[in-house]
Parts: C-alpha cells; sequence; structure tokens
C-alpha cells in the first residue's frame, strides 16, 4: 500500500479583481476568496478569508480523493459498481 502526500499551498496576493468579495472555484481546481484592504489588514478578518476558503478546498480535496480510493478498491478486487435499478415507467 501507498503513502500519501497532503500539500497545502496559501497565497495572499494583491489583485484588481471587480468583482465583489467572496468564494469562487478557480479554473485550477483551487478555491480563492476576494476581500476587500479594509479586511486585508486586519489579522481576524484575514484569518477568516483564509480558514473559509480552505474549508471548501479541503472538502472538495477529500472529495476527489475519496472517490479515486473506491474506484481503486472496485479495481483491485475485480467487483463491478452495482447498477441501481430503474424504476420502471409506464
Amino acid at each position: 500500500m501507498g503513502n500519501y502526500k497532503i500539500k497545502v499551498n496559501i497565497e495572499i496576493v494583491e489583485c484588481s479583481d471587480s468583482e465583489g468579495a467572496g468564494e469562487y472555484l478557480e479554473n485550477n481546481g483551487s478555491f480563492a476568496m476576494t476581500i476587500d484592504e479594509k479586511d486585508a489588514e486586519s489579522i481576524d478578518q484575514c484569518e477568516s478569508s483564509v480558514l473559509a476558503a480552505s474549508h471548501e478546498a479541503v472538502r472538495e480535496a477529500l472529495t476527489k480523493h475519496l472517490e479515486a480510493m473506491s474506484k481503486k478498491k472496485l479495481r483491485k478486487s475485480g467487483a463491478r459498481p452495482k447498477n441501481r435499478a430503474q424504476p420502471k415507467t409506464l
């Protein structure tokens, strides 16, 4: 059985995003949050923003990881996924 590396990378960079503050999913699958300059000057607001964005990233990473692990176990066992019975239409 292999080992797994867990990586965390947090960047706080100035940006010119004109959209309002909030969380969003970036093209590379990471989560980002835009905050205004006033919040960026506050350690409490920065910490809250980092924790909020990282929570979403953690949930997404765990979902992908556990899905991949389930598929890996199925392949190793040779089992086929159960087909869920579809309701019959009249």
